[in-house]
């Protein structure tokens, strides 16, 4: 396994933002005004993590007319889907994980 694309993975999918835009694409095709007002973020960060997402290969993007529209790549649906769940099964025990609280905020204070 390869540790780069290991922690890239990770790292696309960690931001709280990109992951967002990853949940609102498990509903519905979406374009970038419909994702800003969803996730309700400035225009110029939906592009930047769109950006993210489209070279990890997570989303897919088409054009409709002078709009883009990203949808969820198939492959990345079960992925996105799994997390959601283990997140809303487990929300207290991970907001409670004293362990990953401590090396999240040491790397944050850093």
């Amino acid at each position: 396994m390869d540790k780069l694309g290991v922690k890239t993975f990770f790292f696309a999918i960690g931001d709280y933002s990109r992951f967002s835009i990853l949940a609102a694409l498990m509903e519905k095709d979406l374009s970038v005004n419909e994702i800003v007002s969803t996730i309700e973020t400035e225009q110029s960060n939906v592009s930047h993590h769109l950006a993210c997402l489209l070279n990890c290969g997570f989303v897919n993007v088409k054009r409709e007319g002078k709009m883009r529209i990203y949808s969820l790549k198939d492959e990345a649906r079960p992925i996105v889907g799994s997390i959601i769940k283990h997140i809303q099964k487990y929300n207290s025990e991970i907001i409670a994980c004293d362990i990953a609280n401590k090396e999240y905020i040491s790397r944050v204070i850093k």
